[in-house]
């Protein structure tokens, strides 16, 4: 295994229950899978862009964007996805990065990349924002807590912290981009589903129910998710704002494989 090499992982099924064909929608004129590779490309911190998918049309949308498309079969999640078409792959770090989030900022892909190449004892990181109002009620917006040392507690979709007492600032939004050392991750690709994990409808609780450490480290910025097609707009505009600003915008996305 090659220690210092990194790879981004996109991965990018066909079915969707709300978005048939997602990764092939045209997204200011492009496919989103393709914006998505350029923003890894973008980011320049990448050995390697892949794109793992279960579809030969994809895989060609793919290819001609920059990246290299490896067919996978059927997975339980996204991060499994990531897992299958990286099993052969020469690498020390592997980025799960989101395949319907066309304007996610190229600043995050650095940061975390940066971070577990620098911290081989960390076996997998995600990154954070600061809660804004509204966030803790809200079921889309997925908060997390952390230890003193930021490591994740729990991640949910109800109100953690439950604000029994008024305290500034420790909401925190879990942005869903994960990092991990290769071994990391084809162990947590070995590991059944949890309870937690279904109720919540969060694969990063398979993590946390295994004992994997898991550090949550400050987003550069946020991007938004396209999980319907009413969400094209929203995209095109983050597009737009990405272009201007070099940063994102306030969005959501849970982390899963849509």
């Amino acid at each position: 295994m090659d220690r210092n090499r990194v790879l981004a992982v996109i991965p990018a099924r066909y079915t969707s229950t709300r978005f048939p064909g997602k990764p092939l929608a045209t997204i200011a004129g492009k496919p989103m899978v393709a914006h998505v590779v350029e923003r890894a490309l973008e980011a320049a911190c990448f050995d390697e862009v892949l794109v793992a998918t279960d579809d030969e049309r994809i895989a060609r949308a793919a290819a001609a964007a920059g990246a290299r498309p490896i067919m996978t079969g059927a997975c339980r999640s996204g991060t499994d996805r990531v897992a299958q078409a990286v099993r052969n792959e020469p690498a020390g770090v592997v980025l799960n990065v989101q395949g319907d989030e066309p304007a996610l900022p190229p600043a995050n892909l650095r940061l975390l990349a940066e971070f577990l190449r620098a911290h081989q004892d960390v076996p997998m990181a995600t990154l954070s924002l600061p809660g804004m109002a509204g966030d803790l009620d809200n079921p889309n917006i997925v908060k997390v807590v952390c230890d003193l040392e930021g490591r994740a507690l729990y991640f949910s979709r109800a109100p953690i912290p439950y604000p029994r007492n008024r305290v500034e600032g420790i909401v925190l939004r879990h942005v869903g981009l994960y990092g991990f050392q290769k071994q990391a991750l084809l162990d947590f690709a070995s590991w059944p589903e949890t309870d937690l994990e279904r109720a919540e409808g969060l694969e990063q609780l398979r993590a946390l129910a295994h004992g994997l450490a898991l550090r949550v480290l400050p987003a550069a910025a946020d991007s938004v998710a396209v999980d319907v097609p009413d969400d094209v707009a929203r995209a095109e505009a983050a597009l737009a704002a990405l272009a201007k600003t070099g940063s994102g915008v306030r969005g959501q996305g849970s982390g899963r494989d849509r």
